[in-house]
């Protein structure tokens, strides 16, 4: 494995890796940008050529390729090397997948890919297909939308991408990729048919299934048209539990913005997207899974979901707000007056989005009181029937108790009885598996803080400063990986570079006392909980001993 990172790594450079995702300015010896995994309106986000790593002195992410692939792609280590072997040409030579499934599934892909390209003809050279583009543009879609997304239009026709991919591949293998279905006579017909296709594409943009909308929509519920929507069934590159579509175009935004906006269906996405809402992904009108959420967190923990008025009060249940509340997401939502989405975007745009996202449990909290008699004792268990599985499912300890106090007091009774209530309510919770609760992207090891970071970068800078360090102030000199080393000397170098030696010591001076007071304030709050323990265990001696040290303690801020 480190014969592979050391290849990888000799020809990949970090700054073509990093420059191929995010817009570089050349800086001196090194690069800067905006930081692409959180807001800023000025560059923190270093690249060193140099050194070979890229760094954020805003939000402290740092790391090499790997970890810069890990970041901006959402993946775990194996995912990012196998990226990045791929980019550099290099065969893993201690990881090896089993030919054959890689070569059954780079042959799903590859006629996933031709099939979008026959639905895209047909839908820009067919009588039909034509209809259905007038039709796409009339609901507000632009060509760069259309092509951006890959729409194309499957014909009436019972075999014509049968007959058309039957010229490269078998049609068992189309029907691998969920695009033709068996007749029970024997033989095979296009599973698609007289519909708008969306292609689905994975996190690395590859076609991995579709979901065909009827169409004219006045054919909607006919006997052949299987209802609105038809999508590809599991394949074995297509798993609708864990593919939210959109999700490929929408990341880079969504840690931006740290938000994700959840809608209902492809034409919401695009609309979104069109419309500057690029952090919008669909879950393609099935509830939010844990697969979806566990792909959601690597991104943001600040999730909005926006649906027509009719189906708010139904998707506590539906939509997996329950699972979201459990893994610690901040659920939003975003109710439209229109019926759908789309149509909503395309008349109002989605610059007021933001402003009309309100939390969940407030929003639903206040639709349910409105929709129970609270003076019936029917009308009172309905309303905690419904809250209390949410309330159930949350996280935080702290807000379960907030909520408990809310729902006693609208009901008039006291907290102890709601809290009762609670213990028999099934938590939702335990449908997150402890195995993927945590997001892993991060490493593990103790980072330093941006007052330590700078505290040594300052001293890298000016390595006189040390020397100034009394003996107990060494200790806020923290030790270092190799990585933390490297930052720290970029941060030296780009950071501090317009300081004179007079500015880099009342910097130094500032910070040293900042971490003096931090070390202060934390003993403080320590003996604070010791003295109050003291108190109850009516131990005067350890008390007065006790209130001493916090008084001399208190004294040197």
């Amino acid at each position: 494995m480190d014969d592979n990172i050391s290849k990888i790594k000799d020809k990949v450079d970090v700054v073509d890796l990093v420059q191929s995702y995010v817009k570089l300015q050349k800086a001196g010896v090194n690069y800067k940008a905006r930081c692409p995994f959180h807001n800023e309106k000025s560059g923190s986000f270093f690249v060193s050529p140099e050194r070979q790593i890229w760094h954020c002195f805003g939000c402290g992410l740092g790391g090499d390729i790997f970890g810069f692939i890990k970041q901006i792609e959402g993946v775990e280590f194996p995912e990012a090397l196998r990226i990045l072997a791929t980019r550099a040409g290099v065969e893993l030579s201690t990881w090896k997948p089993n030919p054959e499934y890689q070569n059954a599934k780079t042959r799903l892909l590859e006629i996933s890919e031709l099939a979008a390209k026959f639905f895209g003809k047909q839908l820009h050279e067919s009588t039909s297909g034509k209809k259905a583009l007038a039709y796409l543009k009339d609901r507000g879609l632009t060509d760069e939308s259309i092509a951006k997304f890959k729409l194309g239009y499957a014909p009436e026709t019972w075999d014509g991408l049968g007959n058309f991919l039957a010229k490269t591949y078998e049609p068992q293998h189309v029907a691998d990729a969920g695009l033709l279905a068996k007749k029970e006579a024997g033989g095979y017909y296009d599973r698609f048919r007289k519909r708008i296709m969306f292609p689905i594409f994975d996190l690395n943009s590859q076609i991995v299934g579709f979901a065909g909308r009827i169409f004219p929509p006045s054919a909607e519920g006919g006997s052949s048209s299987g209802g609105k929507y038809v999508n590809t069934p599991q394949t074995a590159i297509y798993d609708k539990s864990r593919v939210l579509y959109g999700l490929n175009f929408a990341k880079l935004d969504m840690r931006r913005k740290n938000k994700c906006l959840v809608v209902e269906g492809n034409m919401d996405v695009i609309m979104s997207h069109q419309a500057g809402a690029t952090h919008t992904v669909a879950s393609s009108g099935t509830a939010m899974t844990n697969g979806h959420l566990q792909i959601i967190k690597r991104y943001t923990e600040n999730l909005d979901l926006c649906f027509d008025a009719d189906s708010a009060g139904s998707m506590a249940t539906e939509r997996g707000v329950d699972l979201a509340l459990a893994r610690g997401f901040n659920v939003g939502i975003v109710v439209t007056s229109e019926k759908d989405p789309a149509d909503y975007v395309r008349k109002y745009g989605t610059s007021d989005f933001a402003e009309k996202s309100q939390p969940f449990l407030e929003y639903f909290f206040q639709t349910t009181r409105q929709t129970v008699d609270l003076a019936s004792a029917t009308g009172k268990k309905l309303f905690s029937q419904k809250l209390l599985p949410l309330v159930a499912s949350l996280s935080s300890k702290i807000e379960q108790a907030h909520w408990v106090n809310e729902i006693a007091t609208a009901l008039k009774v006291k907290d102890e009885i709601v809290r009762a209530e609670l213990v028999g309510v099934t938590r939702n919770a335990q449908r997150v598996t402890s195995d993927d609760t945590r997001d892993t992207l991060h490493d593990t090891r103790p980072k330093l803080d941006v007052f330590e970071e700078s505290l040594l970068s300052l001293i890298a800078k000016k390595p006189s400063l040390a020397s100034t360090l009394a003996e107990s102030e060494r200790a806020f000199l923290p030790k270092t990986t190799d990585l933390q080393a490297q930052f720290v000397a970029l941060k030296a170098e780009e950071y501090w570079k317009d300081f004179d030696d007079a500015a880099l010591d009342e910097e130094f001076k500032k910070l040293l006392n900042h971490l003096k007071k931090r070390k202060i304030v934390s003993t403080l709050e320590n003996l604070e909980y010791e003295i109050k323990q003291a108190e109850q265990e009516g131990d005067k001696a350890r008390l007065a001993t006790l209130v001493a040290a916090f008084t001399e303690t208190s004294s040197r801020l």
